[in-house]
């Protein structure tokens, strides 16, 4: 087994951190940006709530009824709800 030094192991660990980082970062704005539309209508725990709700609606194939869901929750127009959730 090789013998590593503490400058080797810190030259691994230091950028694995900073890659982790900016996954967990770029998962968080990914996250914000789909909710970006619901976050207009609503407070942010319910727009969470609600895309969760509309992608599985999506997932299963009901994108008709997650449109519905979105207009009939949110107030959103039908051309917004149908543009957020393709976009989600």
């Amino acid at each position: 087994m090789p013998d590593l030094s503490l400058l080797e192991i810190i030259g691994f660990v230091v950028p694995g951190m900073l890659i982790c980082g900016l996954a967990w970062w770029t998962a968080g704005l990914i996250r914000i940006l789909r909710q970006r539309r619901a976050l207009r209508y609503t407070d942010r725990f319910r727009a969470e709530e609600l895309t969760g709700r509309v992608r599985r609606l999506k997932v299963r194939g009901y994108e008709e009824q997650a449109i519905q869901l979105a207009q009939a929750e949110l107030g959103m127009p039908v051309n917004v709800a149908r543009s957020w959730v393709r976009s989600i």
